[in-house]
């Protein structure tokens, strides 16, 4: 979604949505985001299914289709991932009660808060670089839950073995669709980004931001 589709938390353009709603194939938008806030980013698009936190909590429109909540064990290993973060930044920021959003399926931690300035987050780590070195860098072992780079400035944190990849393939399999006939459409396709689960599940379109999106949409796969 943030980075894809829209800028981070901002809605579609008008022009993203009319193209989104121009076309004939089947869409669906996962993201480490809630369903909830994907649907009021796309302001109405035309869009059939939603994979929010990284496909652990899926949606048929508006009804629920699966679930998978974090556990109290889960929780704790992760904000004890998370310590190490907060122990070792070395920058300020703005309000450090809005850095850590429990969304249920997912934990996401912010390392410069979730409702910071979008113009200062997009500066932040462009292509993960740094927020890729942080996680090799902590020495805390996670083996109840998988941690992925996702957004402008996040990590995600969600249950071991449930990232986009195994739960697009599950959507797949449910709706009985031709994997060979999906693609996906992702910005963090990168080792440790939160697309790159999906690498070998369908084919992908590597994107650099949503102005990319638009330009490949426009030119492949919107009617003209």
């Amino acid at each position: 979604m943030d980075g894809t589709l829209t800028r981070s938390r901002s809605p579609v353009t008008p022009e993203m949505k009319k193209v989104l709603n121009s076309l004939s194939q089947t869409i669906m938008v996962t993201s480490g985001q809630p369903s909830k806030t994907i649907m009021k980013q796309l302001d109405g698009a035309n869009v059939s299914f939603t994979l929010g936190q990284n496909g652990n909590h899926a949606f048929h429109k508006d009804k629920e289709m699966w679930r998978n909540r974090l556990t109290d064990e889960e929780r704790k290993e992760i904000l004890e991932h998370i310590k190490y973060f907060e122990s070792t930044r070395d920058w300020e920021v703005k309000n450090p009660n809005d850095l850590i959003e429990d969304r249920d399926s997912q934990i996401s931690y912010s390392c410069l808060g979730h409702h910071e300035d979008v113009p200062k987050k997009l500066l932040f780590d462009p292509g993960g670089p740094l927020r890729t070195k942080m996680l090799e860098e902590n020495p805390r072992p996670l083996s109840l839950v998988d941690v992925k780079v996702g957004g402008t400035t996040t990590f995600d944190y969600f249950k071991k073995n449930s990232g986009k990849g195994v739960n697009i393939l599950r959507l797949i399999k449910e709706q009985g669709w031709n994997k060979n006939e999906c693609v996906y459409f992702g910005d963090a396709l990168y080792p440790g980004g939160n697309d790159e689960a999906v690498l070998g599940v369908v084919d992908v379109q590597k994107v650099e931001d949503e102005k990319d999106t638009l330009k490949i949409l426009k030119g492949h796969y919107a009617d003209s």
